[in-house]
């Protein structure tokens, strides 16, 4: 029999708890002790942080966006944000 994922698991045992026989008895809950424990527990690593690439190209994405900013309101583009963003664009 193949593994049943967590949600086949729970619609089983709601439909269980539909059966009078059933209500209130120690087999729905047997049920998920059993069918859970077959089940593989991935555990996830923590979060790491973003690849250097995807960080370049938001970085690109953010000083593009500030610029065009500042060139709607017509305020004076700080050199920095140009230098670097020409530099993002040269890699």
């Amino acid at each position: 029999m193949p593994d049943l994922t967590h949600e086949q698991i729970d619609v089983v045992i709601n439909w269980m708890n539909t059966w009078e026989q059933l209500k209130d008895t120690s087999i729905p809950i047997r049920f998920k002790e059993d069918f859970t424990k077959q089940i593989p527990q991935i555990k996830k690593p923590p979060i790491g942080i973003h690849p250097k690439w995807l960080w370049l190209e938001l970085r690109k994405s953010e000083l593009l966006a500030a610029i065009v900013r500042y060139a709607n309101e017509n305020l004076k583009i700080p050199s920095e944000w140009t230098a670097e963003f020409k530099e993002l664009c040269d890699k």
